[in-house]
Formats: C-alpha cells, structure tokens, sequence
C-alpha cells in the first residue's frame, strides 16, 4: 500500500505462521487419535474418563480455531496495516487460556496416575503444586494482556516466565516420577520387566516432547523478545499434551497383549490362579487359609465388578493347591 512503511515480519508474524501450520498437522493426527479411542474404548472406559477425552479434545479444538483466526485477522484482514500488527487482539489473548485449560488438565491426570503407580502424595502434590502456578501465571497474563491491548509489554511481564518454564518443570516431574514408581515395581521376571520398561518408555515419551517444546519455547522467549518465534513452540506444545494423553490411553491394548502373550508361556516358573482346579479337602489335612484379592482401577473411578476375591487351603509341603470360595472375575478396563 503506498506511503505505509514496510515492515519485515518475517519472525514475527512468519513464525507464527509456521507454528499454525505445525499445529494444523498434529491436530489432525489429534481427531485419528480420538475417533481410534472411542472406537475402540467406548464400551469399556467409564464415562468420566470418556468425558474428560472429549473435554480436553474439544478445547484443543477450540484453540486451533483461535489460532486460525488470529492469523487470519493480523495477516489478511489488516494486510497492509502495519499499526495493527502491534495489538493484542482477543482471539490471540484467548488462545493462551485455552492452552492454560488444555497442558493443564493433561498434567493434572498424569498427576493422578502418579499417585495410582507410587501410592504417595509428594510427588503429585508437587506436580499439581507446578502446574497451578504456571496456570495461575498464564491467566493472569491473558489479562494482562487485555488490558494493555499491545505486545510491546508482554515480553518485560514477569508471568510470561513463571508459564513457560513451569510447564517445562511439570513435565520433568511427570516423566521422571512415572519412571521411578514404575522402577520400584521390578519383580525380577525377565519378561514383566520388559513390559514394565515399555511403560518407562511411554511414560518418557508422553513428557519428553512437551518438555522439549516448553524449554525451547521459554528460551526463545527471553533471547528473541522482539519476534515470536516462541509462539510456534507454544502452539505446537499444545497439541502435543493432547496426542501424548490419547497416545497412552490408545496403547493399553498394545501392552495388554504383550501381558497375555508373557503369560501364555508360563514365564519364569510363573503360577497362575487361573489353572487352579475345584476340590475338596478334610477338615485335618488344611494347615493354612490364604485369600487372594483381585482389584482393576480405573480412570476416574471403579466399577464394582472389577473385585474378584479366591480362598484357597495350603495342607503341607507338596500339596496342591485348591480354591474353596470364588467369585466372578472381569477382564482389566485400563493398564
């Protein structure tokens, strides 16, 4: 347009862009996740962890919208006014909460299946203790941010980096404490540790990236103040927590059977309940009354017919082993 400066925004709104185009990719992949998870769990997973699947899909949805439009008002309804691409428009302010609701809920639900592997409540209370200050910082920034209508002031606003470098902690906490519980429950059969290191890896996997992004997201932001290429990383991130969650609740078949395919073998002189057989004992033949309990947690509650319970009389030395009392047994819901 004749008279008006040209301004190269190149890495500013060029990288913001390209983080758009990123995200566009990963929310695809999102929506496959989603519909293989329902597809394949809607008759099995409770309705509390169904919900909670369609919540945190649909806010991701919710904020690709944003950062859609964002783009589209700076860079094609505004094209050519330059003042414009100094405002800190509202789809743009509204995107950080969205992000904020999204990274949050997911790390809240690795928070709790920390508890669930270590059954103590440092590691999560210190996971949620992260995650509520960086969300904490990230709304406040958001109105901050309304109020100054301008982006000028958002790189010298201490919020902006209690946000980014708390997500990136929350993940390191996640990653690191699923890895240590899950170490703890080594039992020395070859073969369960093998799967138990499987869960390790997607434990690593499911923070690896996030934090990734959430490092090179906060480093971006305080030596390149003057563009956005943090923006990129921030937008991608979110995206990320979402693949990561429907990653883990996709894979339970997965591992399920390599359990069932462990078991099948009999691995490591492993003895199984399943193979123990009716019958009667005397009154003086049993010796000793040994009751095994079966629990299945699941996300978000449990079903009261995921209880088995089994008693069985050890006579001496040699002697079979025989179930007097059984109940029914269901298969598990979740890994």
């Amino acid at each position: 347009m004749p008279g008006q400066p040209i301004v190269d925004i190149r890495n500013s709104f060029g990288a913001a862009f390209v983080g758009l185009i990123i995200s566009t990719m990963l929310f695809g992949w999102t929506m496959a996740q989603t519909w293989f998870y329902f597809w394949n769990y809607r008759n099995r997973d409770s309705k509390q962890l169904k919900f909670f699947v369609a919540f945190v899909t649909f806010m991701d949805a919710l904020h690709m919208i944003m950062c859609t439009y964002a783009i589209y008002w700076y860079l094609i309804l505004n094209f050519g006014n330059v003042e414009s691409l100094m405002d800190s428009m509202w789809a743009m302010n509204l995107q950080v909460i969205l992000s904020v609701i999204v990274g949050s809920s997911v790390q809240f639900y690795y928070a709790r299946r920390v508890y669930i592997l270590s059954r103590s409540i440092i590691l999560p209370i210190l996971i949620v203790v992260v995650v509520v200050v960086g969300s904490g910082a990230g709304l406040y920034l958001t109105a901050r941010a309304f109020a100054l209508k301008r982006f000028s002031g958002v790189h010298t606003f201490w919020p902006s980096y209690i946000t980014l470098g708390a997500v990136a902690l929350a993940d390191g906490l996640v990653a690191a404490s699923m890895c240590w519980s899950l170490y703890r429950r080594r039992t020395g059969f070859a073969k369960t540790d093998s799967i138990i290191l499987t869960l390790m890896a997607y434990s690593i996997n499911s923070g690896l990236l996030t934090g990734i992004l959430g490092i090179t997201a906060t480093i971006c932001f305080i030596i390149l103040p003057t563009n956005m290429v943090w923006l990129a990383f921030s937008w991608a991130m979110s995206k990320c927590y979402v693949n990561s969650l429907l990653a883990m609740l996709n894979s339970r078949d997965y591992i399920r059977d390599r359990r069932d395919q462990s078991d099948s073998g009999n691995p490591d002189n492993a003895y199984h309940l399943s193979s123990m057989r009716v019958g009667k004992l005397s009154a003086s033949e049993a010796a000793v009354c040994v009751s095994v309990h079966r629990s299945t947690t699941l996300d978000y509650g449990r079903n009261k017919s995921d209880h088995d319970e089994a008693t069985f009389e050890v006579t001496k030395p040699n002697a079979t082993i025989v179930p007097l009392k059984s109940k029914a047994q269901t298969p598990e819901s979740s890994a």
